[in-house]
């Protein structure tokens, strides 16, 4: 691999670093938005550009560079959020408490006790932000945004029978989402 200075970098490695130095701010905004401390934000980009760069021949057919460095970054976070030191550094979400609910019913367990649910805001928050935004647009707009399906129909054009198929396999995703958390 090239030094990634100037001509003797390939080409898609020089689109990583043009993205990283152009987008750098945006993508450090969400990580300190998502992760539980500055440092952890800081850990999450660098590991993102440097997952980017070490597969750049594999990144070559890429068409949006960014999507996919976000998507490095959600999918270390989650990976962080599976451990169990990175889950009580988490502080508390902004979920609202009926979803919260509904998650945990189809999930088959009780989040009454506050310790266990300050853990599980962190973990679903971490699980909706890793669903496809079709399904995590429902999600965000119908059950925490408390807007009805009648007004994000209208809103979006998108039928409301296919907006609540939509949230109904985010809920069945997240419950899944939650049971592996569990687990750990």
């Amino acid at each position: 691999m090239s030094d990634g200075q100037g001509a003797s970098a390939s080409p898609t490695r020089q689109t990583i670093e043009r993205t990283f130095r152009e987008r750098r701010r945006g993508f450090l905004a969400w990580a300190l938005k998502h992760a539980p401390d500055p440092s952890t934000a800081e850990d999450i980009l660098q590991d993102a550009f440097i997952r980017a760069v070490s597969n750049a021949d594999a990144l070559s057919p890429v068409e949006d560079l960014a999507a996919w460095i976000f998507t490095a970054m959600r999918n270390r976070l989650t990976d962080l959020f599976r451990s169990e030191g990175a889950r009580r550094r988490a502080g508390q979400t902004s979920v609202a408490e009926g979803l919260l609910a509904e998650v945990a019913a189809d999930a088959g367990f009780d989040p009454q006790e506050t310790a266990l649910r300050e853990e599980l805001l962190s973990a679903l928050e971490v699980a909706i932000s890793a669903l496809p935004a079709p399904q995590r647009d429902v999600i965000e707009a119908q059950a925490l945004g408390e807007t009805s399906f009648r007004e994000l129909s209208d809103r979006t054009g998108v039928p409301i029978d296919t907006l609540m198929a939509r949230k109904r396999y985010a809920v069945k995703k997240l419950a899944a989402a939650l049971k592996y958390w569990m687990k750990d």
